[in-house]
């Protein structure tokens, strides 16, 4: 009880006087004549006063205080923030890479550091089937591409040959031996092999009989120009 009193002033005349009261409350219901002081009610006003006096000269403008779930809030934007200006950054840089794979792949594709020459779309002189030939120019090689398609030959035969000619006097300049019918043959020109001085592309049908001259059999024929 007296902790609870001293709660409610420092004044050792009204604690005093609060513990009287206090006593006659235990002791029992108050009777119509037992009536308090006069003055007590007037003391307790202004001990209450005084209180309220003391607690809003020593009082202070509380702190704004911000909820953890705010602050949570608040890093949790700023850490995606941040995460999210990395994979802006990381998928840049993955766009660079594959644009620069893309380019180096496209070069090769398309024969990147090659130069094309001349061409010609054969023509068909006997058998079957079609071709293109182009020539081109790779590093210090000159090569001699022939797309093919579909290539038959008019008679019996073991293989084909891939030849350069002369136009005026044919001489023709032995350049590769295939079975294929289909794709693409490639040869690496010789050195001192001109095709400005055979510029003709020729297929023969050849027999694998030791004679290793034109067979005077040719299937697909044209000047690279």
């Amino acid at each position: 009880m007296r902790h609870q009193l001293d709660d409610l002033t420092d004044d050792v005349e009204e604690l005093r006087e609060f513990e009287r009261i206090a006593g006659v409350l235990a002791a029992g219901p108050l009777s119509a004549t037992d009536d308090p002081p006069a003055d007590l009610w007037d003391r307790i006003a202004a001990a209450v006063d005084a209180d309220s006096a003391r607690t809003g000269a020593g009082a202070s403008t509380p702190a704004t205080v911000t909820s953890l779930a705010d602050r949570r809030g608040t890093d949790d934007d700023r850490r995606r923030t941040a995460r999210a200006g990395r994979l802006v950054l990381a998928a840049a840089a993955a766009v660079l890479v594959v644009v620069a794979l893309g380019a180096v792949l496209f070069q090769r594709a398309s024969g990147g550091g090659t130069e094309l020459v001349a061409s010609s779309d054969l023509a068909l002189l006997a058998g079957g089937g079609s071709a293109r030939a182009e020539l081109v120019r790779s590093d210090d090689d000159t090569v001699l591409r022939v797309d093919l398609s579909g290539l038959t030959p008019a008679e019996r035969s073991d293989f084909f040959e891939l030849w350069l000619l002369d136009p005026a006097n044919g001489n023709p300049q032995p350049l590769a031996k295939f079975e294929q019918s289909d794709g693409v043959v490639e040869v690496v020109l010789p050195p001192g092999l001109s095709t400005s001085e055979f510029p003709v592309v020729d297929i023969s049908e050849e027999l694998d009989d030791g004679d290793a001259s034109h067979s005077g059999k040719s299937i697909l024929r044209g000047e690279l120009a």
